[in-house]
């Protein structure tokens, strides 16, 4: 039975960019990782961003269920909770404003690093985690010259300049600690930004893929006019953008071979589950979009999924159609845990799936997709439109919508029906900062 089990989530990694450049020794942590576990070559996320993604990934439910978006709530089956209740140490560290404390993604964690301090950006190059001042000497430092204001104030200055999220190391690091002071069998969640735009990762990176000589200031600007008004863009800054991902993306797996490496060290890899995934893709120039629209792409949809030491059946069903939302049977099968009723996915290996659902729902409208082996429907509220994809080796083909198989529309149009939203994802008032955060994200 499985005794460990760690869950490495990269913010906007398309499956595509795996290997890099058709290259796995960009990625050695991905590389072996896959040379050791089996690939599932057609996972998708539960919808084309953060907020829609990761209810799938820690509660096992679509994002629109349960209320809709929004703070979770307690009718939502937990991933941690659960794996808490089985005498598993839980750990959390990440620094998506979304995946916060303020939308309840801390409950089931005895500890949970959100890093959701004041300065995210600017303080983040003084203090990695955050203006904290917990340093005996810091404080006194702090009470004679107010050190947190003038940090404030300069933030004020560049706000939306710097990085809005912590950098890999820092995740890396804490995770480590964490573990080396797990006292039992623990469940670890660590997730990584890096590759989400604003991506800037250390100038070693960026030399490596041309891009030593992009600012801070140029990249957070670039991705600003990308999503609003990519025209305004010259070709060399687009392929700056998209180097600069590559980059953070060899970046970000240097790190987390770190904490494979800490594994190792201490005797546990074997025995520890580890599931390496992203919660959705990123649009570069396809289909004439950038960023990340609401609609249901492949680009968009499509992740790596890698399961390492899982249970030997999953072999079979690599091939097959997996939901993020499947990531909870995957586990509790390796550890022992019973599902909930509330569970909403399928456990790999023993059901197969015929098609796979994504979703958003935005100023008052939701957008429903669902995807076979063939085809992709689009159920599309908020631009009042329905449309009908084939997928073939080739790509994808838009079709007429009496085209094709009429059961992708059917499950589209019974989703819809029986939905009950109550929330919008940012109806709740904010801390300031993180909507300064979000803004800087590009969410806002």
């Amino acid at each position: 039975m499985t005794k460990n089990v760690l869950l490495i989530t990269i913010d906007s990694l398309r499956k595509d960019y795996l290997p890099l450049h058709a290259d796995w020794s960009h990625t050695p942590a991905a590389e072996e990782l896959f040379q050791k576990g089996v690939s599932f070559e057609s996972a998708f996320a539960t919808g084309p961003a953060t907020a829609v993604s990761f209810p799938g990934i820690l509660t096992g439910t679509l994002p629109l269920s349960c209320g809709g978006l929004g703070p979770l709530e307690e009718s939502r089956p937990r991933l941690a909770s659960e794996m808490q209740k089985a005498g598993f140490q839980t750990g959390g560290f990440q620094s998506n404003p979304f995946l916060s404390h303020h939308f309840n993604y801390d409950v089931g964690f005895d500890t949970f690093e959100d890093y959701q301090n004041p300065l995210m950006g600017i303080a983040t190059k003084i203090f990695p985690r955050g203006i904290e001042v917990n340093h005996p000497k810091l404080r006194r430092i702090d009470e004679k010259i107010n050190l947190t204001k003038r940090i404030k104030d300069v933030y004020q200055l560049f706000r939306g300049k710097p990085r809005p999220y912590v950098g890999a190391d820092v995740i890396t690091d804490d995770c480590i600690d964490w573990i080396d002071d797990a006292d039992s069998n623990f469940f670890a969640w660590a997730h990584y930004m890096d590759v989400h735009h604003p991506c800037f990762p250390p100038v070693e990176y960026r030399k490596e893929f041309d891009a030593a000589d992009v600012t801070q200031e140029e990249v957070s600007e670039w991705y600003s006019a990308l999503i609003r008004s990519p025209d305004t863009l010259n070709s060399e800054e687009i392929n700056d953008l998209e180097s600069l991902y590559c980059a953070a993306i060899k970046y970000t797996d240097h790190q987390i071979e770190r904490i494979l490496r800490k594994l190792k060290e201490e005797g546990e890899f074997e025995d520890t589950l580890i599931i390496y995934t992203s919660d959705h893709g990123e649009l570069f120039g396809d289909y004439g979009l950038y960023g990340k629209p609401e609609r249901m792409y492949d680009e968009l949809l499509q992740v790596p999924y890698i399961v390492t030491n899982g249970p030997e059946y999953l072999e079979s069903s690599k091939d097959e159609l997996l939901s993020l939302m499947d990531t909870m049977g995957i586990i509790f099968d390796a550890v022992g845990i019973d599902l909930p009723d509330s569970y909403e996915g399928i456990r790999p290996g023993h059901e197969q799936r015929d098609h796979i659902v994504g979703e958003h729902h935005a100023e008052g409208e939701t957008v429903i997709g669902v995807r076979s082996e063939k085809w992709l429907f689009e159920l599309d509220e908020m631009r009042d439109t329905k449309r009908l994809f084939e997928i073939t080796d080739k790509g994808i083909d838009e079709r007429s919508v009496n085209q094709g198989d009429d059961y992708v529309q059917s499950v589209a149009e019974k989703r819809l029906s029986e939905l009950d939203i109550e929330t919008e994802l940012l109806e709740e008032d904010l801390e300031e900062d993180v909507e300064d955060r979000l803004e800087d994200l590009g969410y806002i």
